[in-house]
Order: C-alpha cells, then sequence, then structure tokens
C-alpha cells in the first residue's frame, strides 16, 4: 500500500528530539501516514535509541555516516519517501494527526501543496525565556496563537515579487509553497529532480523549495490552521543564533557549507555573513538562477536585506557595512548606514503598531492565546494540542472545502 504522506525528518547530532518526535508519529493508529528519518550523526546511537519501532512498517531509517552535506542530507530523505505527499520537518518538531485528514483532501481535490499556519508552537527544555509582544513565554511549553481555519487558493507566484522586495528574506510572512512544514505532491519534487539533477539545491532547503514550487505548481491552497508543531530545542539555530547569538558569524564556519562534495559558490549580492537572513538570501538567488528566473530578481533590494539583518542582531553592523561599502563606493558610510537604518526604522514603526493592535485585540477578548506548561517533549505537546484544538470549534474539511466555490 503506498502511503499517503511521508513526514520527513532529516537529522544530525539530536537523537534525543528526533526519538520524540518519531513516537508521537508512530502513536497514531494510521497506515496511512510513513515517517522517513535520515540520520547523518556522528554515531549510530539514534539506530539503537529507535529500536522499539522498526517492527512498524511505516516507519523507514536510513543511516548515513559524514562527510555527508546537509543538503545531501535532505536531498536523501526525499529520495526515501514513497508518499503520494510530502511534508519536512525539523528533529525537534511535531505534526498536528488532522495532517492526515487535510493530505486526504488535497488528493481528492488534485491540490499540489496545502500549507497551514505556523500558530502551535513547542518550546522544549533549556530554551528559556522569551517575550512575544506582551506574552512571555517559558521551556516546555505549547504555544498556540489565534486563528480562524479560513482557507483560500493562492497564486504563488504573486509573492515572489514581495519576496525580492523584502531582500529575499523572512519569506514565511508570505503565501508560499512550502515543503518544509507543508504538505506537496511528492511527483512535484520527482520533476524537479529530473529538470535539475536534484530536489533541492542552494544552502536552506525551505526556501529553495519555496521559490521552486512557486514557479512549478498551479494547485495551492492555504488555511489558517496549523497541520505541524514547529518546536525549538537548545541545539537550534534560532535559539543560538537568534536569542542566544552563540553562533559564529563567519561564513566559513557555517554547518550548511561543510562537506559539500564541490565548492559552494555564495551569491555576490548577499553579505558573507553566516545568519539566517543571508542563507535565505543566497538560496533564493541559487533557485531564481536554477530556473532561469533572473528576471524576477530586478527588484532585489539590497539595503531592506541589510535591514532585515541587522533588525534581528545590531552587532553585524561593522561587517554589514563593509559589505556595502565594497557595492556603492560613491557613498559616504553615513550614507549608507543612513539608507539601511531607514528601512530598519520604518519597520520598527509597523512592529510597534502591530504590537499595539495586538495587545487592544487581547484585551478587548477578541484574540485567542493559549499557554499550557510543563510539557516535556513533542509525544505531549501533540496530545495536548489535539485536545485545545477541539476548544475552537473549526471544521477543518468544511473551511476547505470553501476554496471550491
Amino acid at each position: 500500500m503506498t502511503p499517503l504522506i511521508s513526514i520527513l525528518i532529516a537529522t544530525k547530532n539530536r537523537q534525543k528530539y528526533c526519538l520524540s518526535a518519531v513516537e508521537s508519529i508512530l502513536n497514531l493508529a494510521d497506515d496511512r501516514i510513513q515517517v522517513i528519518v535520515q540520520d547523518n550523526s556522528d554515531d549510530k546511537s539514534l539506530e539503537t535509541m529507535i529500536l522499539p519501532f522498526i517492527g512498524d512498517t511505516r516507519l523507514i531509517y536510513r543511516y548515513t555516516p559524514p562527510p555527508f552535506s546537509s543538503i545531501d542530507n535532505f536531498n536523501a530523505s526525499i529520495e526515501l519517501a514513497t508518499g503520494e505527499y510530502i511534508c519536512l520537518i525539523g528533529d525537534d518538531d511535531g505534526i498536528n494527526p488532522e495532517i492526515i485528514t487535510a493530505a486526504a483532501w488535497a488528493k481528492a481535490n488534485n491540490i499540489e501543496c496545502l500549507v497551514g499556519n505556523l500558530k502551535a508552537n513547542y518550546r522544549w527544555e533549556n530554551t528559556g525565556e522569551k517575550k512575544f509582544l506582551h506574552i512571555k513565554v517559558v521551556s516546555n511549553s505549547l504555544i498556540i496563537g489565534d486563528f480562524d481555519g479560513t482557507a483560500k487558493k493562492v497564486d504563488p507566484k504573486a509573492s515572489l515579487k514581495k519576496l525580492v522586495q523584502n531582500g529575499c528574506t523572512n519569506y514565511m510572512e508570505f503565501d508560499f509553497p512550502k515543503l518544509y512544514h507543508g504538505v506537496v505532491k511528492r511527483e512535484i519534487f520527482e520533476q524537479l529532480k529530473l529538470e535539475t539533477g536534484a530536489y533541492l539545491k542552494g544552502l536552506s532547503p525551505d526556501i529553495y523549495a519555496a521559490i521552486a514550487l512557486s514557479l512549478k505548481i498551479n494547485q495551492f491552497v492555504v488555511v489558517d490552521y496549523p497541520l505541524t508543531i514547529p518546536g525549538v530545542c537548545s541545539l537550534s539555530s534560532s535559539i543560538q543564533e537568534g536569542e542566544q547569538k552563540t553562533n559564529s558569524k563567519d561564513l566559513e564556519s557555517a554547518p550548511h557549507l561543510r562537506d559539500r562534495k564541490t565548492p559552494y559558490n555564495w551569491e555576490e549580492n548577499v553579505p558573507r555573513i553566516y545568519c539566517v537572513q543571508t542563507i535565505w538570501a543566497d538560496s533564493a538567488f541559487a533557485a531564481f538562477k536554477e530556473f532561469n528566473r533572473q528576471d524576477l530578481l530586478q527588484e532585489f533590494d539590497v539595503y531592506k536585506l541589510c535591514a532585515n539583518i541587522l533588525d534581528a542582531d545590531p552587532s553585524l553592523e561593522s561587517m554589514v557595512l563593509s559589505f556595502l561599502e565594497k557595492r556603492n563606493s560613491q557613498l559616504t558610510k553615513q550614507e549608507l548606514l543612513n539608507k539601511v537604518y531607514s528601512i530598519k526604522g520604518k519597520d520598527g514603526l509597523k512592529h510597534k503598531i502591530f504590537k499595539i493592535i495586538f495587545n487592544i485585540k487581547r484585551l478587548l477578548g477578541v484574540e485567542r492565546h493559549m499557554t499550557i506548561t510543563g510539557i516535556t517533549n513533542i509525544v505531549s505537546a501533540t496530545k495536548h494540542l489535539e485536545q485545545n484544538l477541539i476548544k475552537f470549534d473549526l471544521n477543518l474539511i468544511k473551511n476547505l472545502e470553501n476554496t471550491k466555490s
């Protein structure tokens, strides 16, 4: 029997988290789902840890020892999948079991990609405290934001222009088809491999796939409902880079560049800094060039890219300025900084306005928000999400059906 959906996990040295992700999925009594674990850890300890699940035919596990690049690991996970649809998650993430029902609806309606929201998030232990708007989130907690379940058909090509104008960063803010936390027909990726020689290229599989899919698919639906559970653990780059800022910013130390079979050609329009914004931008350029759509890059805003970099980490100012000086020697240092900070200031104002509106909605009781604490792993997070989604009283399939009218 061909699985309906394959959940892909490409993992390296995060065994405890991956084990919990696997368990949370295989706990579901549904043979329509498949779990792919492509392991590139420094040792085979994960293989030993998942032995209790090896007898489950829904699990496919493969260990590939280093050296093996991160993008090769992602490609290998797709290669193992046999499901009609695929969904890539991180090894510290989970899924909403309703993703199976959603995939069945997508198949019945010939939808090539279905994407939910990212409003059910789990923070593992030792991730510290973080304040989002006025809400304090802590370790071992599931945070469920507000959503209404509405669904719509989207032309993904409209999002490409917005992405380029945004410096090819923060792609999750736009309506893109996604492999990462999205549901995509596997045959689309088989076609991409035939065309380009690989399922994925660049350094970031999520934004590369988003652009590639935008250029190739026609039937795309977005639903304001969580189909997955993005997780964050103490080893996540979002913690080490975004909150603790312990990652080196030296591009040569980026894990994305390790163990590649051939040297990687970094995009000259992107600062040689290791941070999430530059990895996104470089991979976006790689995707546009791979499919000969450089014409879509004409509105690329390098100052917007730099503003987004500094918004995430102001300490990178000197590195950003050095890049801009080499790119535009006609402007003084102060003029270059003024251009960047002018954009950054406008974005900051938008964020403040958004925060005020959010807080007003909370005070009026029109913005729902739940934080469930004391949750020790993604298995427990999955169960709590199921229980709390009932309170929203939303019919996922009914809302998806509304896209047909």
